[in-house]
């Protein structure tokens, strides 16, 4: 079980597991213990409610293996290289494992059980949390 989450000094992120007390691997900033635990009920890094289900793909390697088969496919002239470029895609996409992550502060939760149990990705929640956070950045 891992926790991962950005900095609030630097932004790069930090990856703790439940427990530890992490420091940033850049600027060395330490940060309080993450709650011990293995249920997830709430987020480990800012301890919000509402996470999300998401496929732990990394959507730039998705984005150039479809541009590669778009390369090949005009210099091969033959659609071929899409069809495999779209099934390697799809193949990694439905192998991975999923990972829930935070409205709030978008911290990446991998290797719990109870991910699977958590809503898909609410378009109407990360509006209402992303409208919050530039309130909050206003005020400041």
């Amino acid at each position: 079980m891992k926790v991962e989450f950005g900095c609030t000094e630097c932004g790069r992120a930090v990856e703790a597991a439940p427990g530890a007390a992490p420091n940033c691997p850049r600027c060395g900033g330490g940060f309080e213990a993450l709650p011990e635990g293995d249920t997830l009920d709430r987020c480990f890094a800012c301890g919000c409610e509402e996470l999300y289900r998401h496929r732990d793909f990394n959507q730039k390697l998705g984005i150039f293996l479809i541009a590669l088969g778009v390369f090949l496919w005009w210099l091969l002239k033959s659609f071929w290289p899409m069809v495999v470029a779209a099934a390697i895609d799809l193949t990694l996409f439905k192998l991975l494992p999923d990972v829930g992550i935070c409205y709030r502060c978008k911290a990446h939760h991998r290797g719990f059980e109870a991910i699977r149990g958590l809503p898909a990705f609410d378009l109407e929640r990360h509006e209402h949390y992303r409208f919050v956070k530039s309130k909050e950045e206003a005020a400041d």
